[in-house]
């Protein structure tokens, strides 16, 4: 894949890198589902560099969209990263691991760089005892893998697949190294679906969490693979890994036990419903020190029709930088088919782009969903935001910059979307919402945030929301940047607390 309009060049403490490329949404455009292939017309390309270091890394890039007055930014902001400019080149040095953004004059063609620690996968996992796949420096047409237990998936830094992974039913897996999954290979039709069952498709149902019908529907070829599926699964890793270009959603651990995402990075993320880690069901799972860009919701926790007899619990989201090119960066939900949702935290992130929502549990079914934090969430809105539209055959997207803001937060109980499949409504109770920091852009105003209930018998209960800061300054009213209504009880505004202590 070639490289975007304006010719760029990376240095790293001294020596010239090589750069890497992926497609991205462009424009906040999209369609109702069933949505089909998305016209390239709304993308653009973006270089990205991923890269080692077992100390600071001095990075000089060299542009020709950086010259005198340029609107230069490193996100996440909360780094607080200095940029210094030597005519076309900025210079600035990185200290932590992570994932980072380089963006001149908006987020058009934004450089995105991934700074990894030393390790030695190989070596590591065959000292496991369990089965190694090994994927050298090279380019690779696998197609879709099926991955048995006991086995390890190492992909070497310079490595790029061309196609996707899936367990069902496995237990014991890893799939680890600095290399890139390519989805690019997987085409959307008009027949192929992001889940088992479309939402058109209500009579039809099956216990999913039962491996001979779980394999059934597989075979039936309706389901789009994404980059890396687990199905019924238990004690899984994925490590490391660049995932690039996903025709759906990217990571899907389906009714899974005791499982951890750590640094893994998406990008390229152009198509309809190319979300980020969806999460079906599932306990006991770490998702950390990710970098995420996706064009849809980023990581979600949903309940899914056939694992609807399995909940939602013990889950940890933290250390993770978030851009979200069209819906909603932090979500529980839209879909909760499960009896329970509970004991779910987000904390510690960067949300450095963001377009409906920056945090949101969106009830469209019958769940009931109680302890849920969100701490410690550092949240970026830009004047170079565009807002949402959805496609009109034949128009053009004509949205102009900062011209709607997605909300901080949303808190919803709801019938009324196409993922309300049965008559049943679920409650949402003890939410703590602590420790919001906000930056904004000059010319940018305080975002938007909503508390709604559905009835009086499907109530939002016991909410706190603790202290909130915006460009580094507390908040002391922030209650009237909240809209509530009637089908709520207990909302608190605690201005004098932060991450549950009083200051």
């Amino acid at each position: 894949m070639t490289g975007g309009s304006g010719k760029i060049s990376v240095r790293i403490n001294g020596k010239e890198t090589k750069l890497q490329y992926a497609r991205v949404s462009a424009i906040p455009y999209n369609m109702w589902w069933p949505g089909h292939q998305r016209p390239l017309e709304g993308t653009e390309i973006a270089p990205f560099v991923s890269f080692t270091g077992d100390g600071a890394a001095e990075i000089r890039v060299r542009s020709e969209k950086i010259k005198s007055g340029s609107d230069i930014v490193v996100r996440p902001l909360n780094r607080g990263i200095a940029v210094s400019e030597e005519g076309e080149e900025a210079v600035f040095v990185l200290k932590e691991y992570g994932g980072y953004t380089f963006e001149t004059d908006g987020f058009h063609e934004a450089l995105h760089i991934f700074f990894n620690p030393v390790r030695d996968f190989l070596s590591e996992e065959e000292k496991s005892g369990r089965n190694v796949l090994h994927y050298a420096p090279g380019e690779y047409h696998t197609g879709n893998v099926e991955l048995p237990s006991h086995t390890s998936v190492v992909i070497d830094e310079g490595a790029v697949i061309y196609g996707s992974f899936t367990a069902i039913c496995g237990n014991d897996i890893r799939v680890c190294g600095y290399g890139i999954i390519d989805g690019s290979s997987e085409e959307r039709t008009d027949d192929t679906g992001v889940l088992p069952y479309s939402y058109y498709d209500r009579p039809h149902r099956c216990d999913l969490t039962k491996e001979e019908n779980l394999k059934s529907v597989l075979s039936s070829d309706r389901m789009l693979n994404g980059c890396l599926r687990f199905y019924n699964c238990r004690d899984f890793s994925v490590e490391g890994v660049i995932l690039r270009d996903s025709a759906a959603f990217t990571v899907i651990p389906a009714n899974c036990d005791g499982f951890v995402i750590d640094n893994v990075k998406t990008i390229g993320m152009w198509r309809f419903n190319s979300d980020g880690i969806d999460l079906f069901n599932s306990r006991n799972a770490v998702i950390r020190n990710c970098f995420l860009r996706n064009f849809d919701d980023c990581i979600v926790i949903k309940g899914i029709r056939g694992w609807d007899t399995a909940n939602n619990e013990n889950i940890l989201v933290e250390n993770c930088v978030i851009w979200c090119d069209w819906g909603s960066a932090l979500e529980i939900g839209a879909e909760t088919n499960a009896d329970l949702y509970r004991n779910i935290v987000f904390r510690n992130c960067d949300v450095i782009h963001g377009a409906s929502v920056m945090m949101r549990i969106q009830n469209s079914n019958r769940a009931d969903i109680r302890n849920v934090r969100f701490e410690n969430i550092r949240t970026e809105f830009s004047r170079y935001c565009l807002p949402r539209k959805m496609m009109e055959e034949g128009v053009p997207y004509e949205g102009k910059p900062n011209t709607r803001q997605p909300r901080l937060f949303h808190l919803m109980i709801r019938q009324d979307t196409p993922y309300s499949d049965i008559p049943l409504s679920g409650t949402v109770d003890n939410v703590s919402i602590d420790g919001l920091h906000v930056y904004l852009d000059d010319e940018v105003s305080m975002p938007e945030s909503d508390i709604q209930g559905k009835d009086r018998t499907h109530m939002i209960r016991n909410v706190r929301i603790g202290y909130v800061t915006v460009n580094g300054k507390p908040v002391p009213d922030f209650s009237r940047y909240v809209t509530v209504n009637a089908f709520t009880d207990n909302i608190i505004f605690d201005n004098n607390a932060i991450g549950g202590e009083k200051l």
